[in-house]
C-alpha cells in the first residue's frame, strides 16, 4: 500500500502540508494517507527501514535544519525506497539542480512562495504517484488492493484461490490460502484488474487457475489446492487444459 511521509521542519509548513494533503485525498478520493509527518529526517529514514518493501510519497523541505538536507535524506531513501515519490518543497528553487547532482529522481519541485499554485501542485503530485503505484508497481509486482470497509489488504495473486458472490447485492467473498474475507464490489471489475489466468468459471466464481488442483468433471467442480472447492460450467471445464 502507498502511504505518505513529510519531513519538514517549519511546523507552519508542516502543518500546512497534513491540511492540504488530508482535503485533496477525499476530494480526489484516493487510497491514501499520512503514514510519518516530522521535523526529523532520523524519524524518515527509521520509518522506511521498518517498513522495507513498502513505497511512500515523500514531501521533503530541502532547507532541514539538521545533520542532514533534505536532498541527503531523498539520496539515502532511495537505498531503501527505490520506486518511492520524492517531491522537494522549497524556498530556493535555484537548488533544484542539486536534485540531477544526487541522482534522486525527484517526481517535482515545488515552491513554498508561489502562492497561487502551492495546492494545485500538491494535487498533482499526488495523482500523478498514486496512479502511477497503481497502474504499474501493484501490477507489476502481482498485488491487488481489496478495500474490506475498515482497512484496505494487499493480496498477492498467488495466494488467491478465487472470488465469489455472495447472497447481499455488490457483496463478494474473497478465499485466499489464509482465510476468507467479504467486501462490497463485482466480478466483472475484478475481470478487468486481474491477470487472464483469473478466470469466470461460473456466473458467480472468478477462479485462480494456477491454484486448481482437479476437476471433478461430474459434478461440475473445482478443487483448489487447499481443497476447497467451487462450481465450474461445462463449457468452461471442457476448455481447461488441466487433467482430471
Amino acid at each position: 500500500m502507498l502511504n505518505i511521509i513529510i519531513c519538514e521542519d517549519d511546523s507552519y509548513y508542516r502543518e500546512k502540508f497534513e491540511n492540504i494533503i488530508k482535503a485533496e485525498i477525499v476530494d480526489l478520493k484516493l487510497n491514501l494517507k499520512t503514514d510519518l509527518s516530522t521535523n526529523n529526517p532520523t524519524d524518515v529514514i527509521n520509518h522506511i527501514i521498518s517498513k522495507i518493501g513498502n513505497s511512500f510519497i515523500y514531501f521533503l523541505d530541502v532547507e532541514l535544519k539538521a545533520d542532514i538536507n533534505g536532498i541527503e535524506l531523498a539520496k539515502i531513501i532511495r537505498k531503501y525506497d527505490s520506486r518511492g515519490y520524492i517531491i522537494f518543497v522549497t524556498s530556493h528553487t535555484e537548488l533544484s539542480n542539486l536534485t540531477f547532482k544526487y541522482k534522486v529522481q525527484a517526481l517535482d519541485y515545488i515552491s513554498k512562495f508561489d502562492t497561487n499554485n502551492f495546492k494545485n501542485s500538491i494535487s498533482e503530485c499526488l495523482l500523478e504517484a498514486y496512479n502511477d503505484y497503481k497502474n504499474n508497481y501493484l501490477e507489476e509486482k502481482g498485488f491487488i488492493e481489496i478495500d474490506l470497509g475498515n482497512r484496505i489488504i494487499k493480496f498477492s495473486y498467488d495466494e488467491i484461490l478465487f472470488f465469489e458472490t455472495t447472497t447481499v447485492d455488490h457483496k463478494l467473498r474473497l478465499h485466499t490460502k489464509a482465510g476468507h474475507f467479504e467486501f462490497y464490489g463485482k466480478i466483472k471489475d475484478l475481470e478487468v484488474k486481474l491477470p487472464a489466468y483469473f478466470s469466470k468459471t461460473y456466473r458467480s466464481y472468478l477462479v485462480n487457475t494456477n491454484n486448481i488442483k482437479s476437476i471433478n468433471k461430474h459434478t461440475n467442480t473445482i478443487s483448489m489446492i487447499n481443497d476447497e472447492t467451487c462450481y465450474a460450467s461445462k463449457k468452461f471445464i471442457k476448455g481447461l487444459k488441466k487433467n482430471v
